[in-house]
């Protein structure tokens, strides 16, 4: 009898108030366990393959996870756990806290649980400063420099986007911080560039720090090419209110530079020439569904999951560039390429879209198996034929299960071997690349797969699902640690597209 094995993978770490995406408990490993379920199916062949490993292909180039040397002692272990799986180890009465499924009847030896491990990672939201008030001397000096700053004949921000989804559905105030942001942002380098923002807040109000903070978020999500300003990764923006204010109901803001950001042009010239090489071959001839599946594709190929920056709560981790378009397309701050955590990865597919002529934005909340183990989380919305549609390249990127399952490799070659025979498979691992991608927000937001993601193991006697079921919950004012990015969440697009589904 072949026996329906419903394999769960914890895809997420312990919640952290600062950081993280869901959590399973401190542990870090699954809470979630598939019960064990029996179902009449054909015989499985007469001779069932003994060594499911070995008759897979290697893993994508990304993973570090199996390398050929090692390889070979895991085969051998397999192949005498499936050959004489009884004599092994006796089934216990109930499975083991760190066992995902088994028969239980004694046919099979169980599989071994894989280790909860990380996705997400997005920084918390940080608190804009109020702007200083400024003295008379203290704005002339500001008007002076205005009027002496000579711009650079070509700026290094580079956005080829027609619309930007956040500034168009934002009010008049929020526009003009965004404007002003914007403007001073073109020129890091120089601290006497110097823009100005007329708005109708009093900038020394409770109100005014809402009116910032929509710009400000509005302005990094519209624009991933700001990647040293997010969250002041590498740069820290200013902003100055005069004690004497014009009157007649409008009130003047300064933003500006107070040191200059020394490597713009450096990191400018990398970040650029990074998603031109990107970009170079992905067919922009083909329809919008086509090119931005393509650039999912190549995302996920890409980068990697950065499990040691979510892991790090300390400022040098909340900073890391591994948050950034530029972490996923360049570099993270040890200099690793193409290593990034939640926000980097949904930075840089937005950007890249852009890029191709494509109006998407990234989307902010909570995700995790769960409601209750969510944790910071950022994806990806994307317009297809004046739809939108979800997408998680995050969590569509299965080198993070490549990871999780060569964790076990030493322990319990036999289990490995199922694990990694499904996730070589090339048709099943599409699947599970896929999984996440173009689906509407009612799906994404309560995720159930279904029987599409089964693999059916060569021996016929297992049947492993690695697709989690999932929440995404977009922030709101109630979401705890996040409450902040509902101001922007009120603004995000619904998708409700279902012509360009990939199934």
């Amino acid at each position: 009898m072949r026996k329906l094995m419903g394999i769960f993978l914890s895809m997420t770490l312990a919640v952290s108030m600062l950081a993280g995406c869901g959590g399973t408990g401190a542990s870090g490993t699954s809470g979630q366990q598939g019960a064990a379920q029996e179902t009449e199916a054909a015989e499985p062949a007469a001779e069932p393959a003994a060594e499911p490993a070995a008759e897979a292909e290697p893993a994508a180039e990304k993973t570090e996870a199996e390398p050929a040397a090692e390889k070979t002692e895991a085969e051998p272990a397999a192949e005498e756990n499936a050959a004489e799986p009884a004599a092994e180890a006796e089934p216990a009465a109930e499975p083991a806290a760190d066992t995902v499924a088994s028969t239980n009847d004694g046919d099979l030896k169980p599989l071994a649980g894989i280790p909860g491990f990380a996705i997400g990672g997005l920084k918390p939201a940080e608190d804009l400063e109020d702007p200083e008030e400024l003295t008379s001397e203290d704005t002339d000096k500001l008007d002076r420099a205005m009027r002496a700053y000579t711009p650079p004949a070509d700026s290094l921000l580079v956005n080829n986007a027609e619309t930007f989804h956040y500034y168009e559905n934002m009010g008049k105030d929020e526009q003009a911080m965004y404007d002003a942001m914007l403007m001073c942002a073109t020129d890091p380098t120089n601290v006497d560039n110097v823009t100005v923002a007329n708005i109708s807040v009093d900038p020394r109000s409770a109100d005014f720090s809402n009116v910032l903070l929509l710009a400000y978020r509005g302005l990094l999500y519209d624009h991933p090419e700001l990647f040293w300003l997010y969250n002041f990764t590498e740069a820290e923006m200013s902003f100055g209110a005069p004690y004497e204010q014009p009157g007649n109901g409008t009130y003047t803001v300064y933003c500006f530079f107070e040191e200059p950001f020394d490597d713009f042009e450096e990191m400018m010239t990398k970040f650029n020439d990074a998603a031109d090489n990107f970009l170079a071959d992905i067919d922009q001839s083909q329809s919008d569904e086509k090119i931005a599946k393509d650039i999912h594709d190549k995302l996920i190929e890409t980068v990697r999951y950065n499990t040691p920056v979510m892991e790090d709560n300390s400022i040098n981790g909340y900073s890391n560039l591994a948050h950034t378009a530029y972490g996923a397309l360049v570099e993270d701050n040890k200099g690793t390429p193409h290593y990034a955590v939640c926000d980097g990865y949904s930075q840089a597919y937005v950007y890249l879209l852009q890029q191709a002529g494509i109006d998407a934005a990234v989307i902010v909340g909570v995700a995790g198996n769960t409601a209750a183990d969510a944790g910071g989380h950022a994806w990806s919305v994307v317009n297809l034929g004046g739809d939108w549609y979800e997408v998680d390249s995050t969590w569509d990127d299965a080198g993070t299960l490549d990871e999780a399952v060569n964790s076990i490799k030493d322990s319990d070659p036999f289990s490995y071997g199922y694990y990694y025979e499904a996730l070589t498979d090339a048709e099943y691992r599409s699947k599970l690349e896929h999984a996440l991608c173009y689906l509407t927000t009612a799906e994404i937001t309560n995720y159930e797969p279904d029987e599409y993601y089964n693999y059916v193991t060569k021996d016929q006697k297992y049947v492993l699902s690695l697709s989690n079921s999932s929440v995404h919950e977009r922030a709101s004012e109630s979401t705890t640690g996040y409450e902040n990015y509902g101001l922007l969440m009120n603004l995000a697009p619904v998708a409700e597209g279902v012509l360009f589904k990939l199934r």
